[in-house]
């Protein structure tokens, strides 16, 4: 399982790979990122309330990772 932690406004955006090929999008609770995740997220996959994270679908998730990267300040793996 791959993990990479991006940073945007100082906040970690964690994504994880899957074992369906499907990727986890994380962060902690900041109402600015949220709305920032949402707009990069929306229509790519689904919010799944239980552990409060985004699933976004394989067939998007090059592009997923690719928009948090452009807008990430710098990545920790």
């Amino acid at each position: 399982m791959r993990i990479a932690t991006y940073y945007i406004n100082n906040i970690p955006v964690y994504i994880r790979d899957l074992p369906s090929g499907d990727i986890a999008v994380w962060h902690p609770y900041d109402l600015q990122l949220g709305r920032i995740i949402y707009q990069i997220c929306s229509g790519k996959g689904y919010w799944n309330t239980k552990y409060k994270n985004w699933l976004i679908f394989s067939g998007f998730a090059y592009s997923v990772i690719g928009d948090i990267k452009t807008r990430s300040s710098h990545h920790a793996k």
